[in-house]
């Protein structure tokens, strides 16, 4: 059984059975690049093993989210700003102020412009062509996209990418780190909303600067 793509869906041409060769080359590759990238200290390889995976099968760009057509107006940014980040702020400021009496003085990290060229390049983009643009895009192959959410066209994909995100976040951090299971939901949704992988790592740099100020500013 093959899969084609049409305009960002994925849709089996063969009947008979599941093709799950897309979620296992994407799991094989997990299993190789999660222990380099930690041996040579390198996340860039969550970017590098992909794209050579894509460019040496010669697969569309597009289809795993390399594109920008689809990256969404000013409303729709104004619109997903609001329902995250001004929550976020408001529920970590009244949790450190009132709930652990902390004092709150905003500031900013040390080397915060270095700061945010890593969150950018070596971790937002990184990560998020890997889970989002590469695994995310191989469960769909095999599982499709046939719920719709906000405007998002999704499959099991994105929660299998979110899980998988979260559990390779446990070598750094501990079990505690799972938590960022949930920001990869909303990123899985930004990539899917979006067919762009662009967008989900912008956002998943700026909700790390986010959280960088607001530690800092109350010295947790």
């Amino acid at each position: 059984m093959s899969v084609a793509s049409t305009g960002g869906e994925f849709h089996c041409d063969e009947p008979g059975g599941r093709n799950y060769a897309p979620l296992i080359e994407a799991l094989l590759l997990l299993a190789v690049t999660l222990p380099l990238a930690l041996w040579l200290q390198l996340p860039t390889l969550w970017l590098l093993t992909p794209l050579l995976l894509i460019a040496f099968t010669g697969r569309s760009q597009a289809d795993y989210g390399l594109s920008w057509e689809k990256h969404g107006g000013l409303r729709f940014h104004l619109a997903v700003c609001g329902t995250i980040f001004v929550p976020y702020v408001i529920g970590h400021y009244a949790f450190g102020r009132y709930w652990l009496g902390a004092p709150f003085q905003l500031r900013l990290p040390q080397n915060y412009l270095s700061l945010i060229v890593d969150q950018l390049l070596i971790v937002g983009l990184s990560e998020e062509t890997f889970f989002r643009g590469y695994l995310q895009t191989q469960c769909d192959r095999v599982w499709g996209r046939p719920w719709q959410f906000v405007g998002a066209q999704w499959g099991i994909g994105l929660p299998i990418s979110a899980i998988l995100f979260a559990l390779c976040h446990i070598v750094h951090g501990g079990p505690a780190r799972l938590v960022v299971f949930f920001p990869g939901l909303w990123y899985g949704w930004l990539r899917a909303r979006t067919d762009s992988i662009v967008v989900p790592s912008i956002y998943h740099a700026v909700s790390n600067l986010l959280m960088s100020i607001m530690l800092t500013s109350f010295a947790l």
